[in-house]
């Protein structure tokens, strides 16, 4: 590097941008991954309307479900918000809970009716 005192100002304005240019990139590649983060992190949430929506149920049914604590929550306030897994745990178990076994039904049936014949 020459002396500063022999460089001219052109010389100085360029290493001045250069060193700006530096920094940003700097910062850039510092903030991306944590903006990156925190807005995947906010992805991962739903409130009751978004999840009324995706579950198409009524935001009722989601505030039963939450009384009964089958449906885990975080409550901001008056807000309830939902972990995206969370929801798929408490869908895929409704599901299986709507599933009917035949041979668990018929004998319900037979031990209720007596059949004449």
């Amino acid at each position: 590097m020459r002396d500063i005192q022999h460089r001219t100002i052109e010389d100085r304005i360029e290493e001045i941008e250069h060193e700006v240019h530096e920094i940003k990139s700097l910062l850039l590649r510092l903030s991306i991954p944590k903006a990156f983060a925190a807005e995947k992190l906010m992805d991962e949430f739903m409130n009751v309307k978004e999840l009324a929506s995706f579950a198409k149920v009524e935001t009722s049914s989601i505030y039963s479900a939450c009384a009964r604590h089958e449906l885990k929550f975080i409550k901001i306030g008056k807000l309830y918000k939902f972990k995206k897994e969370d929801v798929m745990t408490w869908l895929n178990a409704s599901v299986s809970k709507d599933d009917v076994n035949v041979d668990e039904y018929v004998d319900n049936y037979l031990q209720k009716h007596v059949l004449k014949g």
